[in-house]
């Protein structure tokens, strides 16, 4: 059997490993844009910051490809999926197929900002090239500006505040990290960051470049503020990846659409996983693009063990994110931003700790923590296996630990449900 992978991160790397463990003998070829082995992308804000050299940031050590045949190709663009003869097109070459997974990602969408177009300092912030890039241009003297203040725009805020003279932030929306913070706790981490040199533009953004010699000397905002300007990130986002997907004639709709159980694309010899790919929220049956970690970790298995003739699935998947920021540690799950009279929450603050849980009805379906992330754990299990609080002994918000659950089990989760 001969697998293609497409793509070479998170989702991609997955498949790999899954097909290897369901088939000993199958041909592997792993074909990636970028120069580098897999490694991990949310580390790129830690090498511009400089507490992660880049040898860590790889998954695995090339030794580890060998061993388990699995050939990666790097630095080759995918051009064309032909499906009628079941191969890819990469420049002249061909690579022949019999299973295909497109593992192919998300790209950085970019606003227009007049002028900004072909700068040499103008950055996006999504992979290790374009981390090194911006790490290279920058030094303590370097006036930067971000576009967005989202989980990307942030973390290259603070690695850049770790090094340059200034870091300005605009974001349209009315509060920062706003697809994982409700509006208090946004407030609470908005004031930590700035006391970190940060300073933010909210419902703000850049509309206009002034440039010199090729490169930006400031920004316009939309507000009418002017900010100098020696580095200009932009990180509004991300958008699936799939061109590639669109011109094999597969079902797109904002995102690859897929089986959920298999990973299987509209055409059955075609799998998809990832950031790429459409996925249904098990919390509330939304149709979502879940460009997350561990969720294109998930995909990637169930893609390549099905790929293999195996059964494995995802377990349904939701949003989860745990990322810190100078030592503030944030963990959010679940639908935080839920709206409508079925829905509930309560809240707590306690000096520099901040928890909110979200209900439907008596299911808990979200929470948000910042600095009291010891019980995330539980937290999630609840929300995972979407259990009746009501069946449980003690207050979800005062005690989440396992003395929350019935003996029985409690015993069930302390032993892997093996009897004592």
């Amino acid at each position: 059997m001969r697998y293609v992978i497409i793509g070479a991160s998170a989702a991609g790397l997955s498949a790999a490993q899954t097909i290897r463990e369901t088939d000993p003998n199958g041909q592997i070829t792993v074909l990636t844009g970028e120069k580098y082995y897999p490694y991990s992308r949310p580390s790129i804000s830690y090498l511009l910051k400089g507490t992660v050299e880049e040898k860590r940031m790889f998954l695995k050590k090339p030794q580890f490809y060998a061993d388990h045949n699995i050939n990666v190709i790097t630095g080759t663009r995918v051009s064309k999926i032909d499906r009628e003869k079941k191969v890819v097109k990469a420049g002249r070459k061909e690579y022949p197929y019999d299973k295909l997974c497109l593992a192919t990602g998300s790209k950085p969408f970019v606003p227009h900002v007049e002028n900004a177009q072909g700068c040499k300092n103008v950055f996006t912030f999504l992979d290790l090239a374009s981390a090194k890039a911006l790490k290279k241009a920058v030094n303590k003297n370097t006036k930067a500006v971000v576009i967005g203040a989202g989980l990307i725009g942030m973390k290259a805020a603070e690695g850049l505040s770790k090094i340059c003279g200034s870091v300005d932030v605009a974001e349209l929306s009315p509060r920062v990290l706003p697809s994982i913070l409700d509006e208090k706790s946004a407030v609470f981490v908005k004031k930590y960051l700035e006391e970190h040199g940060i300073s933010f533009h909210l419902q703000d953004t850049v509309v206009k470049a002034n440039v010199k010699n090729g490169a930006v000397q400031s920004v316009e905002l939309k507000s009418g503020k002017t900010l100098e300007c020696s580095v200009l990130v932009i990180a509004v986002g991300v958008r699936p990846e799939t061109e590639l997907a669109e011109k094999a004639g597969l079902e797109v709709n904002r995102g690859i659409l897929i089986d959920q159980t298999t990973m299987q694309t509209s055409d059955r010899d075609i799998y998809a996983a990832g950031d790429c790919t459409v996925s249904v929220d098990m919390l509330d049956g939304s149709n979502k693009i879940i460009a997350l970690w561990p969720n294109a970790v998930y995909q990637g298995m169930a893609a390549g063990s099905h790929m293999a003739g195996g059964d494995l699935e995802t377990g349904g998947v939701y949003s989860v994110n745990a990322i810190d920021f100078y030592g503030l540690r944030i963990c959010t799950c679940g639908l935080i931003n839920a709206t409508g009279a079925q829905y509930s929450d309560r809240v707590k603050t306690d000096g520099n700790a901040y928890k909110r849980l979200i209900f439907e009805g008596t299911r808990l379906v979200g929470f948000v923590l910042i600095n009291s992330s010891e019980n995330a754990g539980i937290y999630t299990d609840l929300i995972a296996k979407k259990v009746d609080l009501s069946t449980l002994e003690g207050d979800i918000m005062e005690t989440p630990s396992l003395f929350l659950f019935d003996r029985k089990t409690r015993t069930q989760k302390l032993t892997g449900g093996i009897a004592l």
